[in-house]
């Protein structure tokens, strides 16, 4: 069984902040990770329409520590990307939403440095439980019965 997590950023609030005269517009883009960290984690990118896709372990729900580290960067000329700011969300803010229905929620950005930001971010989530079927498994026929070898007769 696996958990499929369909995060949405649906707005931003105060992002324009961070315009200055040598970069008058952002170009922001979000990344986020799964923590606790496990050997295939990675930054995972928004796709289309800022949408995520994450798969989740069931496990992800239990585990106290766990949570969604976001990220909001911008792309400068000059410098390379910037980081705007950061979020935590805890697992327990979507462990009790229900499969298929969808949940809002906004959180304030941290800075850089940890302190309270002024931006606010504004996300739907929507859980979906998918299972997997092995490719050698009979998936229509049902087979209640004591198993027996055969004997072979020499």
């Amino acid at each position: 069984m696996t958990v499929l997590l369909e995060l949405t950023v649906l707005s931003t609030e105060g992002l324009n902040n961070y315009t200055s005269c040598l970069n008058p517009t952002i170009r922001p883009f979000i990344t986020l990770t799964k923590f606790p960290l496990t050997t295939t984690t990675t930054p995972i990118m928004a796709r289309d329409n800022n949408m995520f896709r994450i798969p989740l372990d069931p496990t992800f729900f239990h585990n106290a520590s766990s949570y969604l580290y976001l990220q909001i960067f911008t792309k400068r000329r000059i410098m390379g990307q910037t980081q705007l700011g950061w979020c935590f969300i805890p697992a327990s803010d979507i462990a009790l939403l229900r499969p298929g229905s969808v949940q809002y929620l906004s959180y304030r950005l941290r800075e850089r440095d940890g302190t309270r930001g002024q931006v606010i971010i504004n996300i739907s989530v929507r859980l979906e439980i998918t299972t997997l079927l092995s490719s050698n498994m009979d998936s229509c026929n049902t087979v209640i019965g004591i198993p027996i070898t055969a004997v072979r007769r020499t």
